[in-house]
């Protein structure tokens, strides 16, 4: 289950490292309930986003101790009911930082008037100062280098993240590595956009390759139109999901390397969109993929997609419903 709440608040005005927001007014922090209750009903392992520009406020310099702090609660928190957590660097291959001009969203490798403002070395350094900082905690499960990096131009995100693990690894560290699929991880496009081979070596430890996949007509998981309408437009609706996972199942399979859905989710109240849930669960058992929903979290409100449960465990969803039946399963 992802736990979203560290990664909230970036699209405040204003928002870049040197102005990060403030916890408990601009971003969460997940309570010890919430850890209790997806126990309960038997997660046992979270993915939790964060932000680059809260944890590194200037990059190539040292971490936030209580950025480092919230990371250390959680897998405390996890910890308590004997789960783990997957860290996930939720910035789309991207950094916030005040130029001259105010808060600019800077990209990996991008040309700015003859000045790169975010290297690939930027990102290799931030890993390595993460390890130093978590790598004894033995309730993290991995790192999530990138989640859904895109637009980054012809092999910036492969460069990319290769220094990353090289950083990581270079540290002593055989964390497992979550490694993004370019174009916001898309698993139906992704040997489109991807090594036709895994690009990361396993010598020093374990890497899993990371897809993720909505059911919506553009994959944004937005869920704009009504399942009614939906398949008005597209009447195989129905074998979309499945359709959606495989190129990246087809593509784990030719190169026997480990995989990992870290995103899904659905409009939790839609019995229609829970129908398709069955077969798409059925489909990642049988590659042995792990998946993650998106998204439980406290500070989600009425979005759609929310399995935040309550203190009576999940709500009584189709969603819900379907996902029990798998977990049980």
């Amino acid at each position: 289950m992802n736990i979203a709440g560290l990664e909230f608040g970036t699209l405040l005005p204003g928002f870049c490292a040197e102005h990060p927001g403030k916890i408990g007014r601009d971003y969460v922090q997940t309570r010890a309930r919430t850890y209790d209750l997806l126990a309960d009903q038997g997660f046992k392992t979270f993915r939790i986003p964060f932000r680059w520009e809260r944890i590194q406020p200037v990059l190539g310099g040292p971490l936030d101790p209580d950025a480092v702090q919230q990371l250390r609660f959680q897998a405390n928190l996890a910890a308590r009911v004997e789960g783990k957590i997957i860290l996930d660097l939720h910035n789309y291959g991207r950094y916030v930082r005040a130029l001259d001009s105010g808060p600019v969203e800077c990209q990996i490798g991008q040309d700015h008037n003859g000045w790169v403002p975010l290297t690939k070395d930027d990102f290799a350094d931030l890993w390595a100062r993460i390890s130093y900082a978590l790598c004894g905690l033995p309730e993290i499960a991995g790192y999530g280098l990138m989640n859904e990096p895109h637009d980054l131009g012809p092999g910036v995100w492969v460069e990319a993240s290769t220094a990353a693990a090289e950083a990581i690894r270079g540290c002593g560290d055989d964390t497992p590595l979550y490694v993004s699929g370019d174009r916001w991880a898309s698993s139906m496009h992704w040997n489109q956009v991807n090594p036709s081979r895994p690009w990361i070596s396993e010598r020093k430890g374990p890497v899993i390759y990371e897809a993720h996949c909505y059911f919506d007509h553009d994959g944004s998981g937005e869920y704009e139109l009504s399942y009614e309408e939906e398949l008005e437009r597209d009447p195989t609706l129905p074998s979309r999901p499945t359709a959606r996972l495989e190129p990246f199942l087809t593509w784990l399979s030719e190169n026997r390397a480990k995989g990992f859905l870290g995103e899904f989710g659905l409009p939790v109240q839609s019995e229609q969109w829970s129908h398709l849930l069955p077969g798409f669960l059925d489909a990642l058992d049988g590659a042995e993929v792990p998946v993650a929903w998106w998204a439980a979290g406290e500070g989600w409100g009425d979005y759609p997609l929310s399995m935040q449960p309550h203190p009576h465990g999940f709500d009584v969803s189709p969603a819900s419903i379907e996902l029990q039946r798998g977990l049980d399963k």
